[in-house]
C-alpha cells in the first residue's frame, strides 16, 4: 500500500474543499480544473478518492499517544521538561481545557477523514468506468474508514457532530451534536456495510488496505466497547474460524510485530501505512513521527536524536512477570524487550554501540518506549528525515483473540488468552478463576500485550465498572481525575465557528 499513500493527497483536498463552491459561480463550466463534477470519470479517479480518505489516519496516529498512553497509567509525558510538551502535560494531569492544541486536531482529523469517505460514497457509484470489483472495494473501504475516524471521536468526546453525506462549510457551521447511541448506530452500520463489500486479502501494492476481516475486528471491538459481549463474541469468533481466509496468525516472536520488513504481514488486521516525511517533522505529513518523539532523550540513535515523550511508567514495568520477584533482570515476559527500554538494554550496529542509561531527562528510571525504534543507521532513502516510513499497528491478530477471550468468558475463551500468553513465555492462567479474576486477568494481558499501541485509557473507559478508570488513575498518583474526564471538552477552536456546538464539562 506504499504506492497508494499520499499520491492521491491534494485532488483529495481538492475535492473535499470544493463541496462549498457554487455551481454557477461565474457562470463558466470550468473544464480547466478539478471539480467534483469533471474529476470522477475513471476507476483511478474512484481510488485517488479513497486514497485521500485514508491519509487523516496518518495524522491522527500521529497523536493518539497522547490520548491512548499518556492519558492513562501506562506512560507520562516525559519530554525535556518546563514548558516542553505543554498541551501532553494537560491531558496527562487532567487539567486539560477547551483550548488544547492536541484536542482541535484530533478532531480535525477525524472530520477530514469523514468528509473524505462521505465525499467518495456519494461519488464512486456514478463512476461511469469502474469495475464491479473496483466499485465494491472502494465503497466498502469508505464505510470502513466513516466508522474508524466515528469509533475516535464518540470514544474521546461522547455527542458529536453526526452525518453522512457531504455538507458545506455553512452546513458544518450549524450541526448540532448528536446522541452518542446514534453514532454507534452508524458506526456499526457501516461496519456491517464493509464487511460484505471488501476482499478478504489483497496483494502487491495493494496491501494495507482495509479487509472484510478488518471490518470484522473493528466491529469486535465496536460491540465490546458497547457491553454487548454476545455480539462481540459471535464476530471475533467469525474472524477466528476463518483467520486462514484472511491469513491471520500470530507470529512466533512478539518482536516480529514491529519490524519494517513484516509490517502488514499475518498478524496484522489493520495498520495506518507512514512513509518518511523528510526534513522537518510534522504531524500531518506522509511520515511517522512516533520513532524520533519516543526515542531515548538526546541519544543519537534515532533520527535528529530522541526527545524522550511517552515515558512508560513504573507501575507498567513492574506488571512484567519474572521468575524472580526481586529481580527486575528476570523478567520473564518476552513482550518487555520490543516494547520498552530499560536501563542497560543494548543496540549496535554499525557505528553506534548504545547502552539505555540508568535516568534521562525526563525519565528518572530509565525507561523509554521502543515499540516505533528504527535505528539512525536504518533512515535512509525513503526512511530519511525526522520521520519514519515504520506503520502504526490499529488492530492485530492477537487482539481478536483477546476480544474472544473476555467476551465469551473463562470458560470457552481461556484457551485464547492463553494463547497469546504462551507466545509471551507466560504459563497459562489457573483454572476456575471468577469472573472477577478473570476479567482483571484479561484486562492486564491487553495492558502488556498493546502497551504502547494507543488501547489503554479507552480500555479504562469502557470497563463495566463505571469509576474504573478514576480507580485505577488514582492509584496511579493522578488526583485530578474525575467522572467528567470520560468524555473530552469540545474544542473551543470548533464551538467559535458554530454556536450549535454545546460544551462537555471539563
Amino acid at each position: 500500500m506504499k504506492t497508494i499513500k499520499l499520491k492521491y493527497i491534494m485532488i483529495g483536498v481538492v475535492v473535499t474543499t470544493l463541496i462549498s463552491c457554487k455551481k454557477d459561480f461565474l457562470n463558466l463550466d470550468p473544464n480547466d480544473r478539478i471539480t467534483t463534477e469533471n474529476f470522477y470519470q475513471t476507476e483511478a479517479d474512484a481510488v485517488a478518492a479513497i486514497n485521500a480518505a485514508y491519509q487523516p489516519l496518518a495524522g491522527l496516529y500521529n497523536l493518539m499517544w497522547q490520548f491512548g498512553d499518556i492519558m492513562s497509567d501506562d506512560t507520562d509525558t516525559g519530554g525535556g521538561g518546563g514548558g516542553d510538551g505543554a498541551s501532553e502535560l494537560e491531558l496527562d494531569n487532567f487539567t486539560v481545557t477547551p483550548f488544547n492544541s492536541n484536542l482541535s486536531n484530533y478532531w480535525a482529523q477525524c472530520y477530514l477523514g469523514i468528509q473524505r469517505a462521505n465525499i467518495a460514497i456519494e461519488k464512486v457509484p456514478t463512476v461511469p468506468s469502474i469495475s464491479e470489483s473496483v466499485k465494491n472495494r472502494s465503497l466498502g473501504e469508505a464505510y470502513f474508514l466513516r466508522a474508524v475516524y466515528y469509533f475516535h471521536l464518540v470514544r474521546l468526546f461522547g455527542d458529536v457532530p453526526l452525518y453522512t453525506n457531504p455538507i458545506s462549510l455553512e452546513e458544518a457551521r450549524t450541526i448540532a451534536r448528536s446522541p452518542r447511541a446514534d453514532v454507534y448506530t452508524q458506526i456499526i452500520a457501516d461496519l456491517r456495510q464493509a464487511e460484505q463489500l471488501l476482499p478478504n486479502t489483497y496483494t502487491g501494492t495493494n496491501k494495507g488496505r482495509a479487509t472484510a476481516g478488518s471490518a470484522k475486528g473493528i466491529l469486535a471491538s465496536v460491540y465490546l466497547t458497547l457491553g454487548n459481549k454476545t455480539e462481540a463474541a459471535a464476530k471475533s469468533l467469525e474472524v477466528i474460524n476463518n483467520a486462514g481466509l484472511y491469513g491471520y496468525d500470530l507470529w512466533d516472536d512478539y518482536g516480529d510485530n514491529f519490524k519494517l520488513e513484516n509490517e502488514n504481514g499475518k498478524e496484522s488486521v489493520f495498520e495506518v501505512q507512514y512513509r518518511s516525511g523528510g526534513g522537518q517533522w510534522t504531524f500531518f505529513g506522509g511520515g511517522q513521527v512516533l520513532n524520533t518523539f519516543m526515542g531515548p532523550r538526546a541519544q543519537n540513535i534515532v533520527q535528529s536524536s530522541g526527545y524522550g515523550f511517552s515515558v512508560p511508567t513504573l507501575d507498567l514495568f513492574n506488571q512484567y512477570e519474572r521468575t524472580n520477584p526481586a529481580d527486575s533482570s528476570t523478567i520473564r515476559d518476552e513482550r518487555r524487550r520490543p516494547s520498552m527500554w530499560m536501563p542497560g538494554d543494548k543496540f549496535v550496529s554499525g557505528p553506534i554501540n548504545y547502552t539505555q542509561p540508568a535516568s534521562l531527562v525526563g525519565s528518572p528510571n530509565g525507561f523509554n518506549t521502543k515499540k516505533y525504534f528504527i535505528p539512525i543507521t536504518n533512515l535512509t532513502g525513503d526512511n530519511g528525515g525526522w520521520t519514519a516510513a515504520k506503520n502504526i499497528p490499529v488492530m492485530r491478530y492477537s487482539e481478536i483473540l483477546l476480544i474472544y477471550a473476555e467476551a465469551a468468558g473463562p470458560t470457552l475463551g481461556k484457551q485464547y488468552i492463553d494463547r497469546v500468553r504462551a507466545r509471551a513465555n507466560l504459563n497459562p492462567l489457573p483454572a476456575g478463576l471468577s469472573d472477577a479474576a478473570y476479567l482483571a486477568a484479561i484486562y492486564k494481558e491487553r495492558r502488556l500485550e498493546f502497551a504502547f499501541e494507543m488501547h489503554r485509557w479507552f480500555d479504562l473507559l469502557r470497563h463495566p465498572n463505571p469509576n474504573y478508570f478514576i480507580d485505577v488513575m488514582r492509584a496511579a498518583g493522578k488526583t485530578n481525575v474525575a467522572a467528567k474526564h470520560r468524555f473530552m471538552p469540545i474544542p473551543q477552536s470548533e464551538r467559535d465557528i458554530n454556536p450549535n456546538l454545546t460544551q462537555n464539562d471539563y
